[in-house]
């Protein structure tokens, strides 16, 4: 086995015959075998290069090949890094000269809607220059990272001279228009440290140029702001057109400001977008008389809140049948009569919520305990065996007749033996009992049956069944509505590895209910869920990484879990999955991508999907819905034009789709 030695990252990451699939620096992970490839060819040619053939060149060789790993590993890593926001709001109305009202509270209001939208936020209520100079230096200090997303928002008197924009701290005492540069900050340098800094996207939002601080006491001061031209990656926001006055408004906060607040926290919109909405909004409120406006240079694309779907509440939803179901059946009809623990324990990992887990812990117990002849014999060890074998031989064929059917006379043939299995003690059967009265298969669905089977069967320990009477507690169905008691159940099965009991553990977490909100603790139980192969857990997850109020923003590993969950079939994954290439929210756009996930999730039975092809299709951009029509056209389901207009003949496709698949 080669071990290559990743020291800089702090991980060892080896490559043992092509086990190893993924590798993690901290809690990053990567494609191990791309990284591989490339590792070998570089090999490759350096041995040609060099004509490396004896022990002592092979070390060197190795040595070399340990370095080019840890230093592809970290670059991984640092491509996988999530965004972070930072922002530094100052609001201005002390002034000594036409003191102005609203300020502080726009600057409160502001760094309220921007820790919302997942902003680290550095505030200052009335500034003087020293305080607002070296805030300015400790910002640009912070968006040195070039994943860095940083705002710069100020409220207050802005004045113009010579066609260069100054902002006024309070306590400026300014007689001419040369004390204007001395006294006052001025808006290139603060630009410059921005695009200094090399963040990802800069953006200043002015809400200044209220009206003339001086009165005409002092000449060569210009109305209003001037122009300025963005620098790369940049976008500047004015309350108003250049050279014109905005309004500090008669409410609590200015007309400007009352907009931003309104339109940032909207989910799926362009920074861009947000700006245009400020803009309707104010020119509405002002009766025409303010027009907002913005110099853009952005390069990047930037969603302030992603448009995300509603995390799944419940896996008891989940169908019990399908390929993976199967895939299990066969691989224990490979396995069931092996006398190697190991093979046992091989089909746990490979199946860690599959239906025959109990019986394989059981075979390993057993089998381990044989090793140990003296322990086996004392204990009665083949009896109590013989006994098992009986209620696992029901079982499994009860497994089989119910395996992918929906025939009422084969499913209750199907509870015949599970019943026979229970009264054997088998807590799976109770458990699959549970489930058919649960899902109402073969029989009228009951809740209150369904909830004593699982309880019967949580009563030895079933994992599965904890969580299943976790769920009933948590909803109150078949029992008294108790999460205290939904929360008990949760721990008990997630702390017996089942990844229903971590999921629901993180959804309460995630969403504070019954539990103190805590959505770092939910990011950690789905992440272990996650990893046992759960599509709950990654969808979920996904969508709390893509969450900005919560500051665990990361749209990279949303992507990652989004795509595993849709591999694994979760329909709503792959709606995501369209949200994000539709509007380019950490990912480059693709209206191709976007149509074919979208046109997935809606085969696969998502209600959202079908309401988003059918009632909302003006949510999805026109390059998004021309994409769909191309892909009905190659389906051969449309013949119309492709213009992103979704006609009658549009609508016939789409639903011929579904029926098709």
């Amino acid at each position: 086995m080669l071990q290559i030695i990743a020291p800089f990252a702090g991980t060892a990451v080896r490559r043992p015959g092509g086990d190893l699939k993924m590798g993690f620096v901290g809690d990053r992970s990567f494609d191990f075998d791309a990284l591989w490839v490339v590792v070998l060819m570089i090999g490759g040619m350096i041995r040609h290069q060099f004509k490396i053939r004896h022990y002592a060149h092979s070390v060197i060789f190795g040595l070399a090949m340990s370095a080019i790993a840890s230093v592809m590993v970290i670059a991984c890593a640092a491509s996988a890094v999530a965004e972070m926001r930072h922002a530094l709001v100052i609001g201005n109305g002390k002034y000594a000269q036409q003191p102005l009202a609203n300020p502080p509270r726009d600057a409160r209001l502001m760094t309220s809607v921007l820790k919302k939208v997942g902003f680290a936020v550095v505030e200052l209520i009335d500034a003087d220059r020293p305080a607002m100079r070296d805030a300015i230096i400790a910002f640009g200090r912070r968006l040195k990272s070039d994943d860095a997303v940083g705002l710069f928002y100020f409220a207050g008197h802005g004045v113009q001279v010579d066609g260069r924009n100054y902002l006024l701290p309070v306590g400026a005492d300014i007689q001419n228009q040369t004390e204007v540069l001395l006294q006052g900050l001025n808006l290139a340098e603060l630009l410059s440290t921005m695009h200094g800094a090399g963040s990802r996207v800069s953006i200043a939002v002015l809400d200044a140029c209220r009206n003339n601080p001086f009165d005409g006491s002092v000449r060569g001061i210009s109305r209003g702001l001037a122009q300025v031209l963005a620098p790369a990656g940049t976008l500047i926001a004015y309350s108003t057109a250049p050279g014109k006055v905005a309004l500090d408004g008669t409410g609590q906060n200015s007309p400007y400001t009352a907009a931003l607040a309104e339109a940032m926290p909207r989910s799926g919109l362009a920074i861009e977008d947000v700006f245009k909405r400020a803009r309707q909004q104010v020119m509405r409120a002002t009766k025409g008389a303010q027009v907002p406006w913005e110099h853009s240079s952005l390069i990047g694309n930037l969603v302030l809140v992603p448009q995300t779907g509603a995390p799944q509440i419940s896996g008891r939803d989940e169908p019990a049948d399908g390929a993976p179901r199967l895939a299990e059946l066969q691989h224990w009809d490979l396995i069931k009569t092996s006398v190697d623990p190991e093979d046992f324990r091989k089909h746990l990992a490979r199946f860690p919520q599959g239906d025959f887990n109990e019986l394989a812990g059981y075979k390993i117990g057993v089998l381990e305990k044989r090793l140990q002849k003296w322990t086996w014999w004392v204990s009665g060890g083949d009896a109590a065996h013989d006994g098992h074998q009986k209620a696992e031989s029901l079982y499994e064929r009860a497994l089989k007749l119910e395996s992918g059917t929906s025939d009422n006379a084969k499913l209750a043939e199907a509870r015949g033996l599970y019943l026979k299995a229970a009264d054997e003690g088998l807590a799976a059967a109770m458990y699959q009992l549970g489930r058919h009265f649960d899902h109402g298969r073969g029989v009228p669905r009951d809740h209150v049956k369904a909830a004593q089977w699982y309880r019967k069967a949580a009563d030895k320990g079933h994992a599965r069944a904890l969580a299943a009477v976790g769920t009933m507690y948590e909803f109150g169905e078949g029992v008294g509505r108790d999460l205290a008691e939904a929360l008990r159940y949760y721990r008990l099965a997630a702390e017996k590895g089942d990844a229903d009991g971590m999921t629901s553990l993180g959804y309460l977490y995630a969403t504070g209910k019954g539990v103190y909100r805590a959505p770092r603790q939910a990011q950690q139980w789905y992440e272990k869920a996650a990893r046992s192969g759960h599509s709950r857990a990654m969808f979920n997850l996904a969508l709390l990484l893509l969450s900005p109020e919560d500051r665990l923003l990361d749209y990279g590993q949303a992507k990652v879990w989004l795509e595993k969950a849709a591999v694994k079939g979760h329909a709503g994954a792959m709606r995501q999955l369209a949200a994000l290439y539709d509007s380019g929210q950490g990912v480059n756009r693709d209206a191709a991508k976007a149509a074919d996930y979208l046109l997935k999730s809606y085969i696969a039975g998502n209600d959202e999907a079908s309401k988003d092809l059918t009632v909302r299709v003006r949510r999805w951009s026109r390059a998004t819905r021309k994409a769909i029509q191309d892909a009905l056209v190659k389906r051969g389901l449309y013949s119309g034009r492709v213009n992103g207009v979704f006609n009658i003949a549009t609508r016939k496709a789409i639903a011929a789709l579904r029926s098709r698949g």
